[in-house]
């Protein structure tokens, strides 16, 4: 008797602890790291700003002589062949914040990207180097092994751990192609227009017809100002990857208190700040 009794009151406690236990997970909040992997993973494939790289040694020919035109379409097929190297980037921060997300939300998901060729395709950008391939490989082995798990604190934990670094990594690479790439091209283009109409306009041989200096120094203004445009666009772009640099690195330094109300309300101001920066570029690109 004293037996059976002892038995349903461990039974009762095992029960107890079990009930706990799930209280316990479940209370684990992830609302703001799901916010911010599916802010981030929109935000990162935003390919206009590539297209537009390419597109501007068109839009150039009109402003330079024709002299120059076979260089143009020289540096545009190696843009073409470069844009892999910048579709590969942005490609792996999308699949890391979807399986991020993932986790968050409690899914199961399976990484369908063949590692294999992953490899193939490393081998054949030409705008990374060795340590930014490596970062990219990183980050998608990382994920094969990861995402694939079911949703438990560790896994999240283990995936914002071993992700960080790679993921620094790919997000500079990244930045310093918008920056020292794109950005400063679009400087150079407004610099380029800018001479191209007032060429026209202060000519010395020039008739000083009133109609046409109108029409022209109106043309400078919308040319100058579409080129302005695009280079705000790369400039709130850049400063995406910038948010999505910081939050992740908050989320690694705080590892330890992730699903914490107190650390949901501590991440928010970066889910903010993140969604603000998509809101200002998308507002810019329109």
């Amino acid at each position: 008797m004293v037996r059976a009794l002892d038995i349903t009151g461990l039974s009762r406690l095992a029960l107890t602890m079990i009930f706990l236990a799930m209280s316990v997970s479940g209370c684990a909040s992830f609302k703001e790291i799901k916010a911010f992997a599916s802010l981030s993973s929109s935000a990162a494939t935003h390919d206009a700003l590539t297209r537009d790289y390419i597109g501007a040694l068109d839009r150039r020919k009109q402003y330079q002589p024709q002299k120059f035109h076979s260089e143009l379409e020289a540096q545009k097929m190696r843009r073409e062949a470069q844009r892999a190297s910048l579709d590969m980037l942005q490609q792996t921060v999308t699949d890391y914040m979807q399986g991020l997300g993932g986790l968050a939300a409690g899914e199961i998901r399976t990484y369908d990207k063949s590692l294999d060729d992953l490899s193939d395709r490393l081998n054949k950008v030409t705008l990374l180097s060795d340590d930014e391939k490596d970062a990219v490989g990183a980050l998608s082995t990382l994920l094969a092994r990861t995402v694939t798990a079911a949703y438990r604190e560790h896994e999240i934990r283990k995936l914002i751990r071993d992700g960080n670094q790679p993921l620094q990594d790919v997000i500079k690479a990244t930045r310093k192609i918008v920056v020292k790439g794109m950005a400063a091209d679009l400087q150079v283009e407004s610099a380029l227009v800018g001479r191209y109409y007032d060429n026209f306009i202060f000519a010395p041989n020039n008739p000083q017809e009133p109609i046409a200096m109108a029409l022209a120094d109106e043309a400078r203004v919308e040319a100058l100002g579409r080129v302005d445009n695009r280079l705000r666009a790369a400039r709130s772009y850049d400063v995406i990857l910038e948010k999505i640099a910081q939050g992740h690195q908050y989320l690694f330094d705080h590892r330890d208190s992730l699903g914490d109300e107190a650390l949901e309300r501590q991440f928010k101001p970066y889910v903010d700040a993140l969604r603000a920066a998509y809101a200002d570029l998308l507002d810019v690109s329109r």
